[in-house]
């Protein structure tokens, strides 16, 4: 009867063991902490001037990402720099310096450093502006 047991023990804490992977593997992770996949809509078209533009100056070119400051040697205001920094080829294991930036990646520099991180929704949006070419729109 000892043996039964102990067979069963093992048998349930495996299962349970199956169970956390099993359980871990179903969620959003953001590179630092576990949270739900942001539940924010896209627009169907995003838009530079009106979408991403106003992120970036809000949150990057004000304090930092301007003309007379000038971190990094990156104006924001320069459409061409920013095109640059979005671009996927001109930035890390195929992840532009804009984007790998704002969602803290491993190997990248988190941005923005002055103020807190990015919404994941406004990170979903710039993201999807660079995954579709960065058009000046």
């Amino acid at each position: 009867m000892k043996s039964l047991t102990f067979r069963a023990t093992w048998q349930a804490g495996g299962l349970l063991v199956a169970v956390a992977a099993l359980a871990a593997s179903c969620t959003y992770h953001n590179g630092y902490k576990n949270e739900p996949a942001p539940s924010c809509q896209l627009p169907a078209t995003i838009s530079y001037t009106a979408d991403v533009y106003p992120i970036l100056t809000k949150n990057c070119r004000t304090a930092c990402h301007n003309s007379v400051t000038l971190q990094g040697n990156f104006d924001m205001a320069d459409f061409s720099q920013v095109k640059y920094w979005a671009s996927p080829a001109n930035g890390k294991n195929g992840v532009s310096w804009l984007v790998g930036n704002i969602r803290h990646d491993a190997g990248f520099n988190a941005m923005p450093q002055v103020g807190d991180k990015l919404s994941d929704c406004d990170i979903a949006l710039i993201k999807a502006w660079a995954d579709a070419g960065a058009p000046n729109n």
